[in-house]
Parts: C-alpha cells; sequence; structure tokens
C-alpha cells in the first residue's frame, strides 16, 4: 500500500513516527511538502500578492498523480485546518482516492471534521498503530468499522470508536523516518528534532495536552499520571547517535514539554550525551523542574538553551485561568538559576488571558528587569478549538458562541482583544518593552521602568521587522548555538534556508532560463 502525508511548515515529527511504523510494515510512505512561501507566517512577512505567484498546489497534484496513492493522509493542527480542507478538497476532485486527517484539531473536534466531503476518515489520538491497522484494512474488500481510534463514515452515518490505550513503551517504536522530509530538500538537514519523552504532568489550559488528556481519561483527564511516558536514555542516545552519522546535523531540538522533569534520567543523559553524540541542543522545562542540580546537569551535557513558560505573574490568572500552581517566588528562582550559567534562558509570557489586567502587563516588564533572562517574549493567547481555555474565556463573556463555532470551523486565530470595541493596543506596548529589553543594555531597560517611560512606547511591535533584517542579513555561525535575539529556534533557521531554497526553485520553474537551472 501507497500513503502519502501532506503537510506544510515545519518538520513533523509526528509525521515522521507514523512513517516509519508504515515502513517497518511493508507499506510505501511519501510527502507532499508545500511551503506556502509568503502565506505560512512562521518567521516570514506574509504578503498575498507573492504568495500567488510562489503557489504550489498545482505542483503538489501533479506529484501526487505520480505516486497513484492508496492512502492519503493529513496532519491537521488548527492554524492550518483550513488550507488542509482547501487542499484535500482539490486531492478528492482530481482522483478518487481515500483521505484521512488526524493530529490535535481532528483529535478536538472529530465530529466536526468528519462531516466534510472530503474526510473519509478521521484518527483521533496517538496514531501510529491505528493508521497502521487503517492501512492494512483498506487492502482488502471489506471494512472493519472497529478500528480503535478511527471515525468512519459508513452511508449516512458516522462510526466513532474510542481511542486504544496509550503506547506506554516508547523503546518499542522505530525511529522517526527522517529521510521523508530530508528528500524534500537541504534545508530540513539544518537541525535535529527529536522526542524522549510524550505527554506531560501538567495540564495547561492553553495546552493540546489537555485536549489529548480528555479523549484517554474522560472527566478523570486530570488525576491520570500515566499520560506521561519516557524512552529509556540508551534508546534515545542511539536514535540520535544514527542520526548524526547519517545527517552531520549541528544543532538538535527537544520537543518534550518538560526535558528535565526527570532528574534521574536527565543525570544518566548528561553521562552518555557528551561522549556519544555532543551536539548543542536545545530544550523546554518548566519552572517547577528548574533546580541547581538540573541546571547543572543541564551544563554538563552540553545545553545551549533552555525555553520556560512564565506565562503570568498574577497568581489568580496563572491558577485559575492557565492552570499553572508556581508560585511567583518560584518563577524568581528558576529564572535567576540560570543568570550565571552559560546556559541561555528564553522566558515565555501570554498577554490577553481570561481575567489578566494591564496592571499585571506592567508586572511582568518590571519582574524581567529584576530578574533578567537571556531573551524575554511575550505572545497572544490564542483560542482553539477543545481546550479548555476556551470554556474559561466563554464564561467570563470575553468570547461568544459563534467564536467557538469558527474556532471548530476554522482557525480562531486571534484573542477576545480583537473583538469590537475593546482595544488591545495600549497592551502592544508592554510586549515591545520586554522585547527591547533583548536589545537594550539592562541599565537603560531599568531606567526605562524606574521612570515610566516605557508608557510613551508607540503601540507598535517593530522587533519583528528587526528580527526578520537581522535574520536575513546574519548568518549563524554552524559551531554555536545561534544567538536568541537572531533568531532563537532551529525550526527559525531552518525556515530560513527553506525559504531561501524553495523561492529559488520556484524561479527556475516560472522564468526556465537555462542558466538559473545550471545554477541550483
Amino acid at each position: 500500500m501507497v500513503v502519502v502525508f501532506v503537510y506544510s511548515g515545519c518538520e513533523n515529527l509526528g509525521i515522521e513516527y507514523l512513517s516509519a511504523v508504515l515502513k517497518a510494515a511493508g507499506h510505501e510512505t511519501f510527502l507532499l511538502y508545500d511551503p506556502r512561501l509568503f502565506e505560512n507566517p512562521e518567521g516570514i512577512p506574509r504578503n498575498r500578492f507573492l504568495a500567488r505567484i510562489f503557489d504550489e498546489k498545482k505542483i503538489l497534484l501533479r506529484k501526487l498523480d505520480d505516486y497513484r496513492p492508496d492512502l492519503v493522509a493529513f496532519s491537521v493542527v488548527s492554524a492550518d485546518y483550513l488550507w488542509a480542507c482547501k487542499v484535500a478538497a482539490m486531492i478528492k476532485e482530481r482522483m478518487d482516492v481515500p483521505i484521512v486527517f488526524g493530529n490535535i484539531h481532528p483529535t478536538a473536534v472529530p465530529e466536526v471534521v468528519i462531516r466534510n466531503d472530503f474526510v473519509d476518515y478521521v484518527v483521533i489520538g496517538e496514531g501510529e498503530y491505528a493508521l497502521l491497522d487503517l492501512v492494512n484494512d483498506l487492502k482488502g474488500k471489506k471494512r472493519d468499522y472497529t478500528i480503535p481510534n478511527v471515525w468512519f463514515k459508513r452511508g449516512g452515518e458516522v462510526i466513532s470508536n474510542p481511542p486504544r490505550p496509550l503506547i506506554q513503551d516508547l523503546d518499542s517504536l522505530p525511529f522517526p523516518d527522517r529521510d521523508l522530509y530530508y528528500r524534500v530538500g537541504k534545508p530540513f538537514d539544518f537541525g535535529l528534532n527529536a522526542l524522549a519523552r510524550r505527554g506531560c504532568k501538567n495540564a495547561c489550559t492553553y495546552c493540546s495536552n489537555s485536549v489529548r488528556r480528555k479523549i484517554y481519561f474522560g472527566r478523570d483527564y486530570l488525576k491520570n499520571n500515566t499520560f506521561l511516558r519516557m524512552r529509556s536514555v540508551r534508546n534515545f542516545i542511539s536514535e540520535l547517535k544514527e542520526a548524526k552519522e547519517k545527517y552531520h546535523f549541528t544543532l538538535v531540538r527537544f520537543n518534550d514539554d518538560d526535558f528535565i522533569e526527570d532528574e534521574r534520567w536527565l543525570k544518566e543523559f548528561s553521562e552518555i550525551y557528551p561522549r556519544e553524540v555532543g551536539v548543542p541542543y536545545k530544550c523546554f522545562a518548566n519552572p517547577e523542574s528548574v533546580s541547581e542540580t538540573a541546571v547543572s546537569l543541564l551544563e554538563k551535557s552540553g545545553c545551549g538553551q533552555v525555553q520556560m513558560g512564565i506565562q503570568s505573574l498574577n497568581p489568580v490568572v496563572r491558577q485559575k485561568s492557565l492552570r499553572r500552581y508556581h508560585a511567583n517566588e518560584e518563577l524568581a528562582r528558576a529564572v535567576d538559576l540560570f543568570r550565571d550559567s552559560p546556559v541561555q534562558l528564553l522566558a515565555d509570557n501570554l498577554l490577553g488571558v481570561p481575567r489578566q489586567t494591564e496592571k499585571d502587563s506592567a508586572e511582568m516588564v518590571r519582574f524581567y528587569v529584576q530578574h533578567p533572562a537571556t531573551y524575554v517574549n511575550a505572545y497572544w493567547l490564542l483560542y482553539f478549538a477543545g481546550h479548555d481555555v476556551v470554556k474559561i474565556a466563554r464564561k467570563y463573556n470575553l468570547i461568544t458562541d459563534r467564536d467557538i463555532q469558527s474556532m471548530e470551523n476554522a482557525p480562531f486565530t486571534g484573542t477576545h482583544l480583537d473583538r469590537p470595541g475593546v482595544q488591545p493596543r495600549r497592551l502592544v506596548k508592554y510586549q515591545t518593552m520586554v522585547r527591547l529589553m533583548n536589545y537594550f543594555p539592562r541599565a537603560l531597560s531599568r531606567f526605562m521602568v524606574e521612570h515610566d517611560l516605557y508608557r510613551f512606547l508607540p503601540p507598535f511591535d517593530f522587533i519583528f521587522v528587526l528580527r526578520i533584517f537581522r535574520m536575513l542579513m546574519k548568518s549563524p555561525k554552524k559551531d554555536v548555538f545561534p544567538d536568541p535575539r537572531d533568531v532563537y529556534e532551529v525550526v527559525g533557521l531552518r525556515r530560513r534556508e527553506e525559504y531561501l531554497f524553495h523561492i529559488v526553485r520556484k524561479m527556475k520553474h516560472l522564468l526556465k532560463f537555462k542558466w538559473l537551472r545550471r545554477k541550483g
């Protein structure tokens, strides 16, 4: 059986695991990748005119004809749902092939996604063995409508099957099929993405983990502790060693929600990783897991950056709206522990959280003057279907039932501050000031805060423009972890090179100059 995955955006580890399981069972897999040049907002400004010129949907369809798939699979996050629907509809018009949607958006609202005429199946939750069972079933003439995790259509009826148990032994999974992406082009092997654990011990209201927990554990999703699962250190190192020999990467990003939550695991990792892999890496951490021992082990293992979510400095907002139970003193201590460390700390914060006030935003600015991090950012909280924060926002009438319906059928990519009659522009100055701290001398930032000068900043976030300029003009060194002020994501670095790669390739196709074709 031939399965073709269709995706847009950065490298998707989930698709690579799905492909690896299918290939291990004897199936063929291919990837149709749409770079969505000047349309996808990750790190590059949008431009509708250029997006139309560089649109590649028709090219994808021609490639699909060559693959002759038995199944087309879409991994769909909420922000890409409309794009996935458009491409899937084009595929259905072109050929009679079954289409399956999976990932977080179909998991959150499968009853909405399955109603689309161009969607034949929906996979909820972990999809490796559900997709394998579905592909195996498609080889026969008679359908099995009882496959766990899979929703079917039978006539006018929708058949919904409950999820199978979570995969507890992560070591039993094959290593992700990175060749699926790396065959697309050079940009994808610039750095490596890897995952040592699945799930999280927390269930923050704005995080997709709360959605996944609910489908497995129902009403008791907050009480169940089997959601977090870890690979053995030896299995994880084996994957990294194999990938290093094959792809020669110089940067790694570990995508675990909290890479340091188990100190015993981290200690074993810190002893083996520098000796057998020895590549600078970035990881994510929860403030409650940060300790002197954890920071020391990160240094020992060669960690270059830690990204940590502070999110809110109002304890009531943090606990009631976000379901994060740290004390402010704990947050301050976590930030301060990185101050004298060679490990860069990237601190994230949220604006536009339910019950958050302008005073809270001002407190955020003061906090980072007293407790500076290597890089500080402030993001606007976005609402996506099925997340618990949606119910909280609705409770306080910050969003409407119509907004919730929009989230289910199309990405609701704004915050409740975008509603008519509400002016978020006054809050942008806090976001701007926090980002300026990354460029200003510390004494200047302190002076502006002490004299409330940040209140006179224009409500325009020009840091994004500055970052793009720095990203395009300055090539990061390959042998050190990049300065977070330039672009602090392995994904972002890859995104820049990917754009250049795809733009040149597209220009060859458009102009068809022989000299340009020779240049590559």
